[in-house]
């Protein structure tokens, strides 16, 4: 019975291992798995901005807002912390920040009523988010020699 329960515990151990493999993660890695999600809400975002608040108009130098959705997967602070940001530059409108019309497009003004998009895109594609995010993880876990599920 004893010589059970060690070859028990020698497998608990290898189980072990395979665990904090796949669990001890470096911010580089936590930040490939995070971007992953991250572009699927950027392209998302795009494809909501296009099909609801696009307007044919000419736009002389200034892009539409749904092409200056950016991803970044560093925190505001530009480390490397394993976060990642979608959203629109923090620059003047005269340097290409649009983020305050995706600001008045969402929460809206005295004269624009809001849709709030920002939060409805974000929560209607959460579980494609989630997916991108765990196929990244498997490709990480698979180059560290686990395979996880």
């Amino acid at each position: 019975m004893k010589v059970r329960l060690m070859d028990a515990s020698l497998g608990l151990d290898d189980i072990f291992e395979n665990l904090q493999k796949a669990y001890d993660l470096s911010p580089e890695e936590q930040s490939k798995i995070t971007l992953a999600g991250a572009k699927v809400l950027q392209k998302r975002l795009a494809e909501y901005i296009r099909q609801h608040h696009y307007r044919q108009r000419k736009l002389g130098k200034e892009p539409h807002l749904a092409e200056t959705i950016i991803v970044d997967n560093h925190n505001p602070d530009g480390e490397l912390d394993g976060s990642s940001a979608v959203g629109w530059p923090a620059a003047p409108a005269r340097e290409g920040g649009l983020g305050y019309i995706a600001r008045f497009l969402s929460d809206g003004t005295k004269y624009i009523k809001g849709d709030d998009f920002l939060d409805r895109v974000r929560n209607s594609c959460d579980d494609e988010i989630t997916r991108a995010e765990n196929d990244e993880y498997q490709t990480i876990l698979q180059e560290k020699g686990y395979e996880g599920s």
